[in-house]
């Protein structure tokens, strides 16, 4: 990654055009993708973990208000919790009715995201869809899913009243180390393009 300049996010306008573009199409595909992007959009979370979440996961988080991150599902298995938003109960809600309508049994220790080879939907394929959903909308950045950790912290550093954003950012990822929050301070392309406009 760039050091100087941060790149890896959506900025609204390309958010915006790419869930517009999802939730155009109604097949059963199309909305377990638009859920699933909302959701780690609302959360934060990683690909890894979103790959990892059981049905038991979503419906104790739907409960308790928190996601709760196993250790086997996260990175460096430091485990954690998620406050989930009203839109991101939405979106939880909403994977939990899709694989009923797509057939799978409720056991709470099945996968809560399927493939349409009906298994466990794998890192390669929300990478996978991701790119093929960001080309059906016409974007010109090559987002990964991962980009959407890095647009809810771009969110809340710019736009959150706390009194102590990055810490904000910090607890909201789930990031040990404070200094892991410091790329979202960097300079990124809207700050950029909008400096120079302003004197050209």
């Amino acid at each position: 990654m760039n050091r100087r300049v941060f790149e890896r996010y959506l900025k609204e306008g390309e958010e915006r055009q790419l869930f517009q573009t999802v939730n155009q199409f109604k097949s059963v595909l199309a909305r377990r993708d638009y859920a699933w992007m909302r959701f780690m959009r609302q959360t934060g979370i990683r690909v890894e973990t979103m790959a990892g979440l059981s049905v038991g996961d979503a419906t104790a988080a739907l409960r308790d208000r928190y996601l709760i991150l196993r250790p086997e599902i996260t990175k460096r298995s430091q485990g954690g919790k998620v406050f989930l938003t009203n839109k991101a109960r939405r979106a939880l809600r909403d994977l939990l009715q899709i694989r009923r309508e797509m057939g799978y049994p409720e056991s709470a220790d099945l996968p809560l995201v399927y493939s349409r080879k009906h298994k466990r939907m794998s890192i390669r394929s929300y990478q996978d869809r991701m790119r093929h959903w960001c080309r059906a909308a016409g974007l010109e950045v090559k987002a990964s899913p991962h980009w959407f950790r890095h647009t809810l912290a771009k969110r809340l550093m710019k736009n959150s009243t706390a009194k102590d954003p990055r810490g904000v950012v910090q607890g909201a990822l789930n990031q040990r180390d404070p200094r892991s929050t410091a790329v979202y301070t960097l300079p990124d392309r809207e700050d950029i393009e909008d400096a120079m406009e302003e004197v050209s």
